[in-house]
C-alpha cells in the first residue's frame, strides 16, 4: 500500500484516518491505565493520597517530555520524517511497559518495580504525544481542521470506549487480557502510522526559522501571544476538572453503589465502574463529529464554551447521585459535553499558529498543548487525593471541585481575541 500524504489545500482522508487509528490505540492505552491502575494500586496500598500521587506521575512525564520532544521534532528531519521516528519508538515501548506493569502486579513483585513499569509506560506514551498531535496540523490546512479533529476525536473516544467496555469484559474473563490487548494494539498502530503516512521535509526558509528559535526564545515569545496562554490555562482547568473525577472514579463508584470505598468494594465494583466510564465515552462518540462541525462552521468559541458548560454543570450534579441510574444519567450528559469540548479544543493551537504565520512550530506548541493537559493529572491526583483524605475518604467531594475548575475556563475562552475568524478575514 502506498504512503499517504496531504497537500496543503486538500483534505486527505487517508492521512486523517491514519492519525485517527493512532489516536484510537493511544486512547486504549490511557483507558486501560484509567480503568485498572487504581485497582492494581489498591493491592499495594489503601491510601487515596499514595494512589493519587502514583497516578499523578503520568502528569509529571506529560509536563516535561512533550514540550521537549515537540521542540526537538520541529528542528530535525530524519529520513522517515520529523514526527514518525518518535511515534514508532514510543508506541513499541508503551505497549511493552504497560503489559509488564500488569505482570509485576500478577506475580506480586514489589511496589517499586510496579511503579517503574507504570512510570515507563507514561514516559513512553509521552515520548510521541507531541509528534502525534502535530501531525494533523502539519498535514491538514486551517479551515478543514475542525472536520479532521472531529474524525480523529471520534476514533479517540472510540478507543477510550474500547479500552473501558472491552477491557471490562476481558478483565472478567482473565485480568491479563486487557493488558494483552494493549500490548498488541498500541505498537500495531505506531507501526502502521510509520509505514503508511508520508511527511514532507520543510523548505529551507521554514527549517531556518525553527532552528533559529531556541527554547529560551520560544518561552519568551509565548508571553507575547496571550491567546495561546489563555487557551493553555483554560485547557488546564477543564482537564483538571475531568481528572478529579476520572482518576478516582472507581472509588467514587464504590462509595455511591456499595456504600464505602474499601479495598474489597473497589475490587467488586471495578468491572461496573469501568463499564460506566465506557458509557461516558459512548455519549462522547455522538458529539465528537458535531463538535468539529460547530468549530468550523458556527463558531470556535461557541463550540468550546458549549462543551465546557454542559460537562461542568452535569458533573456538579454527581454530588447528589444516590444510585446506578442517576450515575448513568450524569455520565451520559457529561459525555455529550466532553465530546464537543475535545473536538473543538484540538485544532485551536494549529489555527492560532496559522493566524500568527508560525505553522512550522506545531511540535513545540502542541508539546505545550499536552503539558497543559498533564498539569491537571498532577493536580488532580495529588490535590484530589488530598481532598478525599481530609474529607474522611468522602469521594463525592470531588464532584463540586471538578465543576468549579471546569466552569472557570469559560471566561478565559470568551476573552480570546484571535480564535474566531471575522467575516471577510482570511484564515
Amino acid at each position: 500500500m502506498p504512503s499517504e500524504t496531504a497537500k496543503k489545500g486538500s483534505f486527505a482522508m487517508g492521512v486523517v484516518l491514519g492519525i485517527a487509528f493512532l489516536a484510537f490505540s493511544r486512547s486504549i492505552g490511557w483507558a486501560l491505565n484509567k480503568g485498572f491502575t487504581f485497582t492494581l494500586l489498591s493491592y499495594y496500598t489503601e491510601s487515596p493520597f499514595v494512589k493519587g500521587v502514583a497516578l499523578a506521575l503520568e502528569g509529571v512525564f506529560g509536563l516535561v517530555v512533550p514540550p521537549l520532544i515537540g521542540w526537538y521534532s520541529d528542528r530535525v528531519f530524519y529520513r522517515s520524517g520529523r514526527r514518525k521516528p518518535f511515534i514508532i519508538v514510543g508506541g513499541l515501548l508503551a505497549g511493552f511497559s504497560l503489559f509488564m506493569a500488569y505482570v509485576t502486579y500478577d506475580n506480586g513483585w514489589f511496589f517499586e518495580m510496579f511503579l517503574f513499569f507504570i512510570s515507563f509506560f507514561y514516559f513512553s506514551m509521552h515520548l510521541y504525544t507531541a509528534p502525534f498531535r502535530a501531525l494533523m496540523p502539519d498535514l491538514i490546512e486551517s479551515g478543514q481542521r475542525g472536520k479532521a479533529s472531529g474524525i480523529i476525536t471520534l476514533f479517540e473516544v472510540v478507543g477510550n470506549l474500547t479500552g473501558f467496555i472491552l477491557g471490562s469484559i476481558l478483565w472478567d474473563m482473565d485480568r491479563m487480557f486487557p493488558f494483552l490487548m494493549g500490548l498488541i494494539l498500541i505498537p500495531l498502530a505506531a507501526i502502521l502510522t510509520y509505514a503508511l503516512i508520508h511527511e514532507e521535509e520543510l523548505d529551507e526558509e521554514s527549517l531556518a526559522k525553527v532552528k533559529d528559535e531556541g527554547i529560551i526564545d520560544y518561552a519568551k515569545r509565548m508571553f507575547h501571544e496571550m491567546d495561546t496562554l489563555k487557551f493553555y490555562a483554560a485547557q488546564t482547568l477543564w482537564w483538571m476538572g475531568f481528572e478529579f473525577v476520572a482518576i478516582f472514579f472507581i472509588g467514587i463508584a464504590a462509595q455511591i453503589l456499595l456504600g464505602a470505598p474499601t479495598e474489597e468494594n473497589i475490587a467488586k465494583i471495578t468491572s461496573t465502574a469501568v463499564m460506566l466510564m465506557g458509557i461516558f465515552n459512548i455519549a462522547a462518540v455522538f458529539t465528537a463529529l458535531p463538535g468539529g462541525y460547530i468549530y468550523d462552521k458556527i463558531g470556535r468559541k461557541s463550540a468550546i464554551i458549549m462543551g465546557d458548560a454542559i460537562f461542568g454543570v452535569s458533573i456538579f450534579a454527581g454530588l447528589f447521585a444516590k444510585n446506578y441510574t442517576q450515575v448513568l444519567l450524569i455520565l451520559v450528559v457529561a459525555g455529550l459535553g466532553w465530546g464537543i469540548l475535545l473536538s473543538a479544543s484540538y485544532p485551536v493551537i494549529g489555527d492560532l499558529l496559522s493566524k500568527f504565520r508560525r505553522e512550522e512550530f506545531n511540535g513545540r506548541y502542541y508539546g505545550l498543548f499536552e503539558a497543559s493537559r498533564s498539569i491537571p493529572i498532577i493536580l488532580g491526583g495529588s490535590i484530589g487525593g488530598f481532598i478525599v483524605a481530609i474529607s474522611g475518604k468522602d469521594y463525592l467531594t470531588l464532584f463540586p471541585s471538578s465543576a468549579i475548575a471546569v466552569l472557570l475556563a469559560i471566561p478565559l475562552v470568551m476573552t480570546m481575541k484571535h480564535l474566531d475568524t471575522k467575516k471577510g478575514e482570511e484564515e
